[in-house]
């Protein structure tokens, strides 16, 4: 699949407050899997509903914050802990990264 659009990928991250060496461990993963030019591209905040994005996706299946409507879609990605979540259209899941993720991103822009 050709995109005709410019994606920028950030990732958004809930560090755990009672854990010291969350950030560090957060930063080594991204590193580790994505590569050091993903590091620079982490956003470290306890609410991600002020972050301003089209998509994010996320396991956690309510993200609750200050904004009551988030500017972004919340897309699903779906792990152990939310198999069972039965959505609601139009609220969408990614069952795995193989999944069709680019589809995702593309009809965002189609809309």
């Amino acid at each position: 699949m050709q995109f005709l659009f410019s994606t920028e990928v950030f990732i958004c991250t809930s560090p755990l407050q009672n854990y010291e060496h969350c950030i560090l461990e957060k930063y080594k993963w991204v590193e580790k899997h994505l590569g050091a030019e993903f590091v620079k591209r982490i956003i470290l905040t306890q609410d991600k509903t002020i972050v301003s994005v089209d998509l994010l996706f996320d396991d956690k299946d309510t993200i609750t914050g200050a904004e009551l409507k988030p500017s972004w879609e919340h897309i699903l990605f779906t792990c152990c802990h939310n198999r069972h979540i039965q959505l609601q259209a139009p609220c969408r899941r990614l069952l795995s990264w193989a999944d069709d993720w680019k589809g995702i991103l593309a009809s965002k822009y189609r809309r």
